[in-house]
């Protein structure tokens, strides 16, 4: 796979910094193939090395440069101008993988919420309203249930959908309760008595 590889690599114009090293690999064992890349040409080089399975035969790591002192890259090939340069979808559906990870902490985080928004919505406070929704995690589940569906992929829309079923209810329950605690306790707020609700309203 290594002479294929290369060959593949060395054309591409985007490509820069090869290094081959034959059998230094070790578990797997193997030869070692190190390059940079830029971004404007980096989604076609992912579909080669998808084509030649060799995220199945080996590892792929990718590491983004968080900055670079040369301008060397810029002879590799054309220099692309702001706006011009697509994601690299291959780093965007690596991170909605890590961030689909439903740990104890994201039930927890959404029952946070929940009570953040209750306590909103009894004082009228918009910014307690808006702090729910920053607390809340739900947006990885949302896209890791969205990419599923785009790759057919049954298992993460699956385990999306039912993590944020489990959280949404979750908060639910915990908001009734602490919401029949503040009235036995007698600390409602007036105003919530009084129906003066328009951040109710506005959510509503």
């Amino acid at each position: 796979m290594t002479g294929s590889l290369v060959e593949f690599l060395a054309a591409d114009s985007g490509v820069l910094n090869l290094v081959v090293l034959a059998g230094a690999a070790r578990r797997p064992d193997g030869d070692a193939v190190q390059f940079d890349i830029s971004d404007g040409c980096a989604n076609p080089v992912f579909r080669q090395l998808r084509d030649l399975r060799l995220d199945e035969r080996g590892l792929v790591l990718v590491e983004a440069v968080d900055a670079a002192i040369t301008h060397a890259g810029h002879s590799a090939g054309r220099r692309p101008h702001h706006g011009e340069v697509a994601p690299v979808w291959e780093m965007v559906e690596a991170g909605i993988r890590s961030g689909s990870v439903y740990a104890p902490s994201f039930f927890g985080l959404l029952v946070l919420a929940g009570l953040i928004a209750c306590v909103g919505i009894l004082t009228n406070s918009q910014i307690l309203v808006v702090g729910a929704m920053v607390v809340g995690p739900e947006y990885n589940a949302i896209i890791a249930v969205a990419l599923g569906i785009e790759q057919r992929g049954a298992a993460p829309v699956r385990r999306g959908l039912a993590a944020l079923a489990c959280g949404f209810l979750a908060a639910v329950i915990v908001a009734i309760i602490f919401g029949v605690a503040i009235r036995w306790s007698g600390h409602t707020p007036r105003a919530f008595l009084a129906g003066v609700r328009p951040v109710a309203a506005l959510i509503g």
